[in-house]
Parts: C-alpha cells; sequence; structure tokens
C-alpha cells in the first residue's frame, strides 16, 4: 500500500458531493415455479465499488498525474486514503476499480474536476 500524493503537506484533491457509492448484497436470489424467491449467500467479501469526483488545482494535478504514472504505476498499488464514506478522517485502503479511466474535465482557470472509480481493497 503507498500514500495518496501530497502538495504542500497536504493530500491533494478535494472529495465532491457528487461522489457515490454502492455496497453489494452478499446473496443471490433465484425465482422459483411459484414466483417465491429461494435465496442463499454468495461472496460476502465483494468490495464496495466509490464514483469519487475531486476538485483539484492544476499543480495538484500535476502531482496526481506523476504519482498515477511513477508511483501508483497507472492503479497497480493500492492507496490509504481516509474513508469515503465517513468523516472521522480514519484512513482505509483503496484500489482503482480495474477498468477505470480517470476523467478530467476543466471547469475554469487551473481548476479541474477529476472523476474516478475506486474500490475498497482486498
Amino acid at each position: 500500500m503507498i500514500e495518496w500524493p501530497k502538495y504542500n503537506g497536504k493530500l491533494i484533491g478535494t472529495v465532491l458531493r457528487s461522489s457515490s457509492w454502492e455496497t453489494t448484497p452478499g446473496i443471490i436470489a433465484d425465482k422459483t415455479r411459484s414466483g417465491k424467491f429461494k435465496v442463499r449467500i454468495n461472496h460476502v467479501n465483494i468490495p464496495d465499488e466509490f464514483s469519487v469526483v475531486m476538485h483539484m488545482t492544476l499543480p495538484e494535478y500535476l502531482v496526481l498525474m506523476n504519482w498515477w504514472k511513477n508511483v501508483c504505476r497507472k492503479g497497480f498499488y493500492t492507496f490509504a486514503y481516509p474513508k469515503i464514506d465517513d468523516n472521522t478522517k480514519v484512513m482505509a485502503e483503496y484500489q482503482f476499480a480495474p477498468d477505470t479511466k480517470p476523467k478530467i474535465q476543466n471547469t475554469s482557470g487551473d481548476n479541474l474536476e477529476i472523476a474516478m472509480n475506486w474500490m475498497e481493497a482486498t
């Protein structure tokens, strides 16, 4: 696990309210001929997925892209970041979703929004 990049001693990026996440149920339900559902356990350790949108300045973005290419190796390593679904600043371990491609949008001047998909590290 590696650290999330920092700029001027502070974690880069601010998670925006447009971020969202979903949790996967740990069951499989099959419909029987009578219309009822037969429920059985599935994989209970399926990681939750997070659609994260961050605000960054241009200098922070440049640090992130350097970290993405040279440290994280374009999503290969897991990383530590404060829990997305909590405000206690407790660190959690995340990884980029296998098919994620960070999407960058220039909102104004040197203000950027970066959207990416994370998963809880397993």
